[in-house]
């Protein structure tokens, strides 16, 4: 039992795996550590992809938790590199690795009645299932081999993603223990969790998930042409087919890369929108946890931040788990910033950020330019750049 809360970044790569570790108490008011884990996974290809890493990581969690467990396991969004490393653990490891879990909170959106509930949202997902085999499709046929595309696919494939979500939803612990949580949920009622010292707040995300959902870009990109001198000349290199004029003939094959990217980000941020954001108070301390929240997630906040209407308040904040792994669009704008974190701290003591991340995955990720604004108002930027198995945060 420690008087401090301590916040564990494990290096998956290119992925989230958060243990956080909370002095509380049991029913009878004796003194106990509790541990709430936040995702495990990390993308399936390219630098920051690793399956190697879960062996260390779950035998360290589970070195931890002892024979208490984990009280509470949150799932942010369903995204690869959140959710695959508990059911890699279960089914790939020799002799498979379970962790002992309580109970389970998963975004509304993994309830399996959830797209019978809400109609739009329904109808946001079929197009984006559609438009994600429309990229396999072009993937394929067009021999092109740009590694970020490829990776963002492999992030978000709705099959194996759906695997993972099972597992959490139907295998870490009994139906009454999982909760499906979004802004507005009541963290405070009965079963929802077992902390007595701490309490929880969701800011996001909104039950109905059709608000993140963006338009796509029409690409009817079909197959590739069929020809000899497009094979020869490799992926990524297609010449025009005879009788095709070349002007016309590379101005489609630009617009359909381009609108490939364009639609895979849309996907993309569909997911990372969906993300749980919430916060955990302790003694007067406040962590605020906030998946992979990209630009319109924050905004949405922040429109309900500032509508009178609404019972909702976003705050000033001790530590702040910095979103999808450090990108410019992860982290919000800077009137949001003012509120979660202004440069006149009026909080007690060193305010930390961290950033789960791995250099060269993605294109500029982690920004600078991003971690420059952030260390404009936080005393500590602490990541999992390094080559250590985890970065340890403590909170006094």
């Amino acid at each position: 039992m420690s008087d401090t809360i301590r916040v564990r970044l494990y290096n998956v790569r290119f992925g989230d795996a958060i243990l956080v570790t909370v002095p509380d108490a049991d029913e009878d008011g004796n003194d106990l550590d509790r541990h709430v884990l936040i995702d495990v996974g990390n993308v399936l290809t390219g630098d920051g992809g690793d399956d190697a890493v879960y062996r260390d990581i779950l035998a360290d969690i589970l070195d931890t938790v002892g024979s208490h467990g984990i009280d509470l396991y949150v799932m942010t969004h369903e995204h690869m590199d959140h959710v695959q490393g508990l059911l890699h653990g279960a089914t790939k490891l020799t002799p498979p690795v379970t962790l002992p879990i309580d109970r389970v909170w998963l975004t509304r959106s993994a309830d399996p009645e959830y797209y019978e509930i809400f109609d739009d949202a329904k109808k946001a997902l079929d197009r984006t299932l559609g438009v994600f085999d429309e990229l396999e499709r072009y993937l394929a046929a067009s021999g092109d081999d740009d590694k970020t595309l490829r990776i963002m696919l492999d992030n978000n494939n709705p099959r194996r993603t759906a695997d993972c979500v099972a597992f959490l939803r139907d295998e870490l612990t009994t139906p009454d223990k999982v909760h499906y949580v979004h802004r507005g949920f009541d963290t405070g009622q009965a079963g929802v969790h077992p902390f007595r010292r701490a309490s929880f707040e969701i800011w996001a995300p909104e039950e109905d998930t059709s608000v993140y959902y963006g338009r796509f870009k029409p690409m009817a990109f079909g197959d590739a042409p069929d020809n000899a001198d497009a094979a020869a000349d490799g992926p990524g290199q297609p010449v025009p087919p005879a009788g095709v004029d070349a002007t016309a003939f590379f101005d489609l094959v630009t617009a359909r890369a381009n609108g490939a990217h364009a639609n895979a980000l849309a996907i993309d941020k569909a997911k990372n929108n969906s993300s749980v954001v919430f916060t955990l108070t302790w003694n007067d301390r406040v962590l605020l946890f906030s998946g992979d929240a990209e630009i319109r997630s924050w905004r949405t906040m922040n429109k309900l931040h500032n509508d009178p209407e609404t019972p909702f308040q976003m705050k000033p904040v001790d530590f702040i788990k910095v979103s999808h792994h450090g990108s410019h669009n992860g982290t919000p704008d800077d009137d949001i910033l003012e509120i979660i974190l202004p440069r006149d701290n009026p909080r007690p003591g060193p305010r930390v950020a961290g950033v789960s991340t791995c250099k060269d995955t993605y294109n500029n990720v982690p920004d600078s330019q991003t971690s420059e604004r952030l260390l404009g108002r936080v005393d500590e930027l602490a990541t999992t750049e390094s080559d250590e198995p985890f970065q340890d945060i403590v909170i006094e």
